[in-house]
């Protein structure tokens, strides 16, 4: 891009909604669930499954999940069929796997520093994007 973007608003439809909620007062809380980037554009049972079995537990709430049985089966055997009928995704899928198995043994990141106050960290991310915007970071 030839120019920076001055944009400071939202950037997507969550963002959109917390932006509105927060304007209003409102407590608010974003869940985001994870399908392989392979699987683009297609409603992944599983993945809605895991949300709601999340929403469930946060509000304590009881859902039965068992109708997701079958489309979670369903859609799993799909997935195995479409990769079995291309060579090409069956060695993309073969790689993902093993570069994941090749992570398993590794010791789990930290998600932060305990000496990092959010606080802090959103005033730093701040200061980075004014100097940006101000003609460049140093």
């Amino acid at each position: 891009m030839a120019r920076r973007s001055r944009y400071e608003g939202p950037t997507g439809i969550a963002s959109v909604m917390l932006d509105a909620a927060r304007r209003r007062g409102m407590a608010s809380l974003t869940l985001m669930g994870q399908s392989p980037h392979y699987l683009q554009r297609v409603t992944n049972p599983a993945v809605s499954r895991a949300l709601l079995t999340a929403v469930t537990r946060l509000l304590g709430l009881e859902l039965d999940m068992s109708p997701f049985e079958a489309a979670v089966q369903a859609f799993r055997t799909q997935c195995d069929q479409a990769v079995a009928a291309d060579a090409s995704t069956q060695a993309y899928v073969r790689q993902l796997e093993q570069d994941y198995d090749a992570t398993v043994d590794e010791a789990p990141r930290p998600l932060r520093d305990d000496k990092i106050s959010p606080e802090q960290l959103m005033q730093d991310l701040e200061d980075f994007l004014r100097k940006e915007r101000e003609g460049g970071a140093e």
